[in-house]
């Protein structure tokens, strides 16, 4: 997979919305900021939307040392693309 962050966005944000129960928009999280907190992400969100990530993108999330990171959208993308890069260098 890329480690684009042209490339990851759509995906995340794709998972995110999936993951939300049905009740989140792509407008919704536009107009928080790309905030997850911002429109009330519940905890089995996350849970799902992890899962997501490892099963689509191959990357494993660790809730309890990367939980700063599961903000916003952005900081979403940054990390997943850090642990592709991480990744790709291993398998260089």
């Amino acid at each position: 997979m890329t480690a684009s962050p042209d490339h990851i966005r759509p995906h995340l944000v794709r998972m995110v919305l999936s993951s939300a129960e049905g009740d989140l928009t792509e407008k919704d999280l536009a107009a928080a900021g790309w905030s997850l907190p911002q429109v009330n992400y519940s905890s089995l969100a996350y849970i799902r939307m992890i899962d997501a990530v490892e099963n689509e993108l191959g990357v494993y999330l660790d809730p309890e040392e990367e939980s700063q990171h599961f903000e916003t959208i952005e900081t979403l993308v940054e990390l997943v693309c850090r642990h592709l890069r991480e990744e790709q260098a291993v398998d260089a």
